[in-house]
């Protein structure tokens, strides 16, 4: 028979009432690797919907990548020529400036941060436009039909404090060059088109948005912006994913499709040092370089609960150690037979590692599967809430198929370890010693 070790383990695995013991051991083996692959796909999934929204949430006023030249001004027509000629990965290049002024209304006085932003590019390199609460979505309702002549976007939390409305007018009192003693304001009127919110205390008390020429005009500024905004093509693996399952070499394709996405992940700095090599005089930086501490502890919060949940998943591992030394003390006259029947080693080894193997395999199979139901009905159905003192007000949940992958290749080789280590057993068994005592 050519796969003699495949057949010879399927039979094991088929129980009769006398091997009670084994069955209960496997079964607990089952539900313990099954129970340890949930937990640490569920907790992967709750801590990358925790760090994607709170990344969404920051990029709804930071864009992927961000240039910049300190005092000086940049030439934005030139530069995204220049940007989109040379680098291919671009998706979108969007301008922006940012001035403080004051906001005077019913004699109370607030400062305000006011970004002008291209309002034909800002919505493609940034989700503000997703952020817009009131006017309620529509067709119309972009920054380019939002952002007219003096039309402005103010956060809901400036709104609520100074009752506004959209439509209303507010004064924005710009300060202008004086002596060192005094200092003068001049007054012009801005209508609110709308009013964001992205859910995060600095920006919606604090921002504001209007466009270039708006802010521009008032401070009485030359052509030129501060900053330029760039994002990157993104890389659809769940499209790509839909697509390889007519495939014949799936596991493979898979396989490959996990390692592009490694590489895209790296993408971002490698374009961000390719930026700086070809433009030394200016400054270039991720969105992430902005927020350094809660990137950093999002990712230790993430990696922590990984390691320490794997280490779960080992401990469920370990009990086929167990079953497996019952199993092949069990099976000591089936082993002796087959090496007296010139059965190698190998072979041997290679039924007792196929058992656990299956094992493992569906019980990390049921595992994702039921982690991925949990997940779908967490992202779909938010419904637990969260206090205040986090970001966001629901448990957020995100799906990738990377995450799965990784959990699924992690949990296999702890199965396999704890299956290679007692299946090495098989080598030590006598021939002649068995037989003559069984």
């Amino acid at each position: 028979m050519k796969n003699l070790a495949g057949f010879v383990s399927k039979k094991y695995l088929q129980f009769k009432q006398k091997d009670r013991n084994i069955s209960l051991m496997i079964k607990v083996c089952f539900l313990g690797i099954l129970i340890g692959t949930f937990s640490l796909m569920l907790t992967l999934i709750i801590m990358n919907g925790f760090e994607k929204t709170i990344h969404e949430k920051m990029q709804g006023i930071n864009s992927q990548i961000i240039i910049y030249s300190p005092g000086n001004k940049l030439d934005y027509e030139n530069l995204k020529n220049t940007l989109l000629e040379e680098f291919d990965q671009l998706e979108a290049i969007s301008a922006s400036s940012t001035r403080q002024v004051l906001i005077s209304k019913n004699k109370i006085q607030s400062i305000l941060f006011l970004k002008g932003v291209d309002p034909q590019n800002e919505g493609h390199v940034t989700n503000i436009e997703e952020k817009i609460i009131f006017p309620i979505k529509s067709n119309a309702n972009s920054l380019k039909n939002l952002l007219q002549n003096n039309q402005i976007i103010i956060g809901y939390k400036t709104a609520k404090h100074f009752n506004l409305n959209v439509g209303d007018q507010i004064n924005l009192l710009i300060p202008e060059p004086a002596s060192e003693k005094k200092v003068f304001l001049k007054k012009k009127t801005a209508k609110i088109s709308a009013i964001f919110k992205i859910g995060l205390e600095e920006y919606d008390n604090n921002f504001a948005f209007c466009s270039l020429n708006f802010i521009q005009n008032i401070f009485k500024e030359k052509k030129g912006i501060d900053q330029l905004s760039l994002k990157l093509k993104s890389n659809n693996n769940f499209s790509k994913l839909l697509s390889l399952q007519k495939s014949k070499n799936l596991l493979q394709n898979l396989v490959k499709e996990f390692f592009k996405f490694i590489t895209f992940q790296n993408q971002e700095n490698l374009i961000i040092k390719k930026l700086q090599k070809r433009f030394p005089m200016l400054n270039v930086c991720s969105w992430k370089d902005l927020y350094p501490a809660l990137v950093a502890s999002l990712k230790l919060e993430k990696y922590v609960m990984f390691f320490i949940l794997a280490l779960i998943t080992l401990v469920a591992c370990m009990t086929m150690v167990s079953l497996l030394f019952m199993y092949i003390q069990q099976k000591r006259r089936d082993i002796a037979i087959f090496k007296s029947m010139g059965l190698s080693n190998k072979k041997i080894l290679s039924i007792f590692l196929r058992i656990g193997l299956r094992i493992t395999f569906w019980a990390s199979i049921s595992g994702l599967i039921l982690a991925a139901i949990a997940g779908f009905l967490l992202e779909k159905y938010p419904f637990i809430q969260l206090p205040d003192v986090y970001y966001v007000s629901h448990l957020p949940a995100r799906m990738d198929i990377e995450i799965f992958i990784i959990v699924f290749i992690c949990t296999m080789f702890l199965g396999f370890l704890a299956t290679w280590i007692p299946a090495q057993r098989t080598k030590r068994i006598n021939i002649a010693q068995v037989l003559r005592q069984e």
